[in-house]
């Protein structure tokens, strides 16, 4: 079988979006995906199916291309290694193994000169997490350091709960305070060795900590505007980035920024770049592997992209008769899942 030019780890909606952005710039996939459905597989050129750690099924995935870029950082930091040993990794291992750890990502973040995060704890035990609670003032949230998205393992954490979590084990949670915030924004760079553009900042709506609206532009002072972007950048520059990173942010009541998290791929707050930018997210991901070069996204238009969870679904055909509508081809629906998208002018 002849190489590919791309594989990609994982072949959920962003892996999709990665294929379909790869076909139109005439560049081959093969997507290697845990799952039998997937939202990539009628977009790929190729897939593999089985587990990471499966070391056959990995050996082959990475015979068969010489770059590689993820579309979910939940990858065991061993295969990420195992490919970056031989072959091209985008991001790089070392960006991954920082994002997909809440506590490396926080002390990372918070050892940039300028570069704060919400306060937070380390916990070993439960003693740890009560003490940790009174600190924050008797409300926080407690998170799990991996496999931590769309709200899962995270939790709220109050005296009058606290016993409800006497059994867990702590070695891997942080408990972080709770912040009286005035918006959530997004900004996201494409980088290499010889350039850098980024997506301007946007606005994020979420409930249930899961994304449900995003808007271009975020409605936010120049000045913050401004603030947003340096500090992407410069966390971007720290980590040597080349590829795509996104910037999750909170604009505090007296316009200072916290960083929330980090995600080292393309990002769901970035849907809207495929259809009102000169050049999507996507796309720049791919210029910054094989162009050695990314181009500015050039923005052509004031939009929203509301996601569609769960049972919203079932709508399916009453909103792609109104709006630009993105299935993700899952089969099952559940209660929190994506399902689909859909962008509108604004």
């Amino acid at each position: 079988m002849n190489k590919f030019d791309l594989g990609i780890l994982g072949g959920g909606q962003l892996g999709m979006f990665i294929c379909q952005a790869a076909k139109k710039l005439n560049f081959s996939t093969i997507v290697l995906s845990q799952a039998n459905d997937f939202s990539a597989k009628q977009f790929c050129n190729h897939y593999l199916i089985g587990n990471y750690n499966d070391k056959n099924i990995l050996n082959d995935f990475i015979n068969l291309a010489d770059n590689f870029t993820i579309e979910t950082e939940n990858i065991p930091k061993e295969v990420l290694k195992k490919i970056e040993k031989n072959k091209n990794l985008f991001p790089s291992s070392k960006i991954v193994e920082i994002s997909q750890n809440r506590l490396k990502e926080k002390k990372f973040l918070n050892s940039l000169k300028g570069i704060r995060t919400a306060r937070y704890k380390p916990l070993i035990n439960f003693i740890d997490l009560k003490k940790s609670l009174e600190f924050f003032g008797n409300t926080a949230i407690l998170k799990s350091c991996e496999f931590g998205y769309d709200g899962k393992g995270q939790h709220t954490v109050q005296q009058s709960n606290l016993e409800n979590f006497k059994k867990l084990n702590f070695k891997n949670y942080i408990l972080e305070e709770t912040l009286d915030f005035n918006k959530e924004i997004s900004v996201i760079v494409c980088r290499t060795k010889n350039n850098c553009s980024y997506y301007p900042p946007v606005e994020n709506l979420h409930k249930n900590s899961i994304l449900r609206e995003t808007t271009f532009p975020a409605k936010i002072e120049k000045k913050t505007r401004d603030n947003a972007i340096k500090i992407a950048l410069e966390i971007s520059s720290k980590l040597n980035l080349i590829g795509i990173l996104a910037i999750e942010m909170f604009i505090m009541k007296d316009d200072s920024i916290l960083i929330n998290e980090l995600a080292p791929r393309p990002h769901n707050s970035g849907h809207w770049s495929i259809d009102f930018c000169k050049y999507s997210q996507y796309q720049n991901l791919l210029f910054s592997i094989f162009n050695k070069k990314v181009k500015d996204p050039e923005p052509i238009g004031s939009c929203k992209m509301v996601n569609i969870i769960g049972n919203d679904y079932k709508n399916k055909e009453k909103i792609e008769k109104i709006f630009k509508f993105y299935d993700y081809y899952k089969e099952e629906i559940k209660p929190l899942r994506k399902m689909g998208h859909y962008t509108k002018i604004t």
